[in-house]
């Protein structure tokens, strides 16, 4: 029996179509199609139900999950102590952060690749959390610790919130510079969705019954806006602080506040490459612990 048709096999019962299966594992949709049915050739069983709207496992393909899951699992875990064997500080190291820190990690990508010049560095820009144990990422920047996670968390630092708006805007509505800017100006914030970001609460205590003009999933489309002169909004202070198109209005907001944590997999760090990049980050967000905290005038 093939693993790899058997990789696909679960991919199938995760997504339940040929096009999405094709999507996720990036191969053909043809291709699929063919290899789930070689793999019914060999267990000698129909595996699958071609329904309208989809494949659903019959019994056979049911009683084949558990052990094809068991076989994903052992696969990852030895993808992993193979890719720790390496006793070189190279290759390639995938870096997740959330869109709100991405403007930070990329000002300094220079300094990091300096320092480990033999590493070509991943940046991987999502919210939604990825799985180091398939080795989606190999270090989560994040600010929330996963709940009953077996990652190793180390904690980079605090990063600090302020009210932010454009130049251009500022001299356009000169109520920005006061208390009134909550009654009176136009502020884009995150939608209902994304209520856990930072900020939210925040602004939507300040605003009452208003609601933000203007609404988002994406921190850096937020940071876009507020810079393209569309409304105020509540930005990290270490991304806000260095845009010199944007004018910080309030001090850091005591209220408003991220613990940014480091994630990595047990098997994973062993890898030289990747402890040596952690080491990096450990002592970038040292280095800038100023920055992040937003102690420049406002």
């Amino acid at each position: 029996m093939n693993w790899d048709d058997l990789r696909i096999f679960l991919a199938l019962v995760r997504d339940g179509t040929l096009s999405g299966t094709a999507r996720r594992l990036k191969i053909t949709q043809p291709t699929v199609g063919r290899r789930i049915e070689r793999l019914e050739r060999d267990v000698g069983a129909k595996l699958f139900d071609r329904l309208p709207d989809g494949y659903v496992p019959t019994a056979a393909g049911a009683r084949l999950v558990p052990m094809a899951e068991d076989m994903a699992a052992s696969a990852e875990a030895l993808d992993r102590t193979t890719a720790a064997l390496s006793e070189t500080i190279d290759g390639t190291v995938r870096v997740s952060v959330h869109e709100s820190l991405s403007p930070f990690i990329i000002e300094n990508l220079s300094a990091l690749h300096d320092a480990l010049p033999d590493v070509e560095f991943e940046l991987f820009v999502t919210h939604i959390q990825v799985n180091l144990s398939k080795r989606e990422a190999d270090i989560l920047i994040r600010d929330q610790l996963p709940e009953a996670s077996s990652l190793t968390a180390r904690k980079l630092g605090t990063a600090t919130y302020a009210v932010y708006g454009a130049t251009e805007y500022i001299e356009t509505f000169p109520a920005t510079r006061t208390e009134r800017r909550y009654r009176d100006c136009d502020w884009i914030g995150f939608d209902e969705e994304h209520a856990r970001f930072a900020g939210y609460a925040w602004l939507r205590d300040r605003l009452g019954n208003r609601a933000p003009v203007y609404r988002t999933n994406n921190g850096m489309v937020l940071r876009e806006a507020v810079a393209a002169g569309k409304a105020l909004g509540v930005l990290p202070c270490f991304a806000g602080d260095t845009d010199p198109s944007l004018v910080r209005l309030t001090p850091p907001l005591k209220d408003v506040q991220e613990t940014l944590w480091m994630l990595v997999h047990p098997d994973m760090k062993r890898r030289p490459a990747i402890r040596a990049v952690m080491d990096a980050l450990i002592g970038l967000f040292a280095d800038q612990k100023a920055a992040l905290a937003g102690r420049h005038a406002a």
